[in-house]
């Protein structure tokens, strides 16, 4: 277990943990994980959070 994992790394998206890898920048473009999930009658639990990565926080959950 690494000492380097933050709280973040928890909710980063398997194609931005890949694209943090030396040479493996093309892979972070590809992460659907833009926005949260919700548990169908969850009542706010999600079944899959948005990712973390910085470039994705500043887009905004859908109020759909």
């Amino acid at each position: 277990m690494s000492g380097t994992t933050t709280d973040d790394d928890a909710t980063l998206s398997a194609e931005c943990i890949v694209g943090q890898q030396h040479g493996y920048g093309t892979v972070h473009d590809m992460c659907r994980q833009t926005k949260d999930i919700p548990l169908p009658y969850g009542r706010g639990l999600l079944l899959q959070p948005r990712c973390t990565c910085i470039c994705h926080r500043h887009r905004k959950a859908d109020a759909s």
